[in-house]
């Protein structure tokens, strides 16, 4: 194994990671993509290797071969196939590394693959866009494969952080993240279009900012999720309101009634006398409940 990585699949992201390590002084970087050779995107690909200085592969066998790491960034929809071709072919001591955004039940399954003892696998969820922050971009790992990883990239300035936590895990921080990062906006939306409608925008803005500004998201957490389980029934019914305000206003309110149907779920749970009247057990905690009587009611 003369390199320490290829990259398979060498698009946006990987031009720009491997592009970064070569500038830490990271040589003889491999990639392999099954279209360097089309008319179209082909030159593309060519072009980025030239700049980046990265020797393209004339085969996939070529490629996996030559490395420790094996980091697969294809797309989510052959990351499977991809590393089923390259897996069963591995020598021990050789890490394989799915970089792709897929779903951790994907990369579970990636790590089942038959291979040879002595053979990793790690799964690598960049948290952020590559173009901005290049070899540099936030990465979990998890698997066996995530130390071994972690301990020869970081000198390189790749910022990786190890969950330590079976394969999978690192998708699924990224999923679950993305419930809220890409929920958050969607609420965001729903509640200042109308209020821009009625002239109140900034007023809403002000409001809001009075809740959260300066807080962090353990202390909204802790503000948030045992008193919304307290009041849950009370809140469902105002979310009835909400609903029927913005529908007549002419306003999706596909949040607002998904709230509403939430809300009334937590309200059938009876939790109150557990959790006290005040609302005031830390969400750690409350969480840990929602989790436990989400599992009974799946019984």
């Amino acid at each position: 194994m003369e390199n320490l990585i290829t990259f398979i699949g060498f698009g946006e992201a990987a031009f720009h990671i491997a592009n970064g390590l070569k500038s830490e002084g990271l040589m003889n970087i491999v990639a392999y993509d099954i279209n360097q050779n089309d008319e179209k995107r082909g030159e593309i690909i060519r072009k980025r290797a030239e700049e980046a200085g990265i020797t393209l592969a004339d085969t996939l066998e070529e490629a996996y071969s030559s490395a420790k790491f094996i980091a697969s960034l294809t797309s989510s929809k052959v990351a499977y196939e991809v590393a089923e071709l390259i897996i069963p072919n591995l020598l021990p001591g050789q890490v394989f590394v799915d970089m792709n955004s897929a779903a951790p039940v994907l990369k579970s399954d990636i790590g089942n693959i038959p291979h040879a003892e002595g053979v990793l696998v790690c799964d690598a969820a960049v948290m952020s866009t590559v173009p901005g922050s290049g070899h540099k971009v936030p990465i979990f790992l998890s698997g066996e494969g995530a130390n071994a990883f972690h301990d020869s990239l970081k000198e390189y300035g790749m910022n990786l952080t190890n969950l330590n936590a079976p394969i999978g895990g690192s998708s699924a921080i990224k999923m679950f993240r993305s419930v809220f990062m890409k929920g958050l906006p969607q609420l965001m939306i729903e509640s200042m279009i109308p209020a821009a409608k009625f002239g109140a925008l900034d007023a809403l803005v002000e409001s809001l900012n009075e809740t959260i500004v300066g807080k962090t998201i353990e202390d909204l957490a802790n503000v948030f999720i045992a008193r919304t389980v307290v009041h849950a029934e009370r809140r469902a019914k105002e979310m009835t309101d909400v609903v029927s305000t913005l529908e007549s206003m002419g306003i999706d309110a596909s949040m607002s009634k998904s709230t509403k149907e939430k809300l009334e779920q937590l309200a059938a749970m009876n939790l109150v006398d557990v959790i006290g009247p005040k609302g005031d057990m830390e969400f750690r905690e409350a969480i840990k409940l929602l989790l436990v009587q989400g599992e009974i009611s799946n019984e």
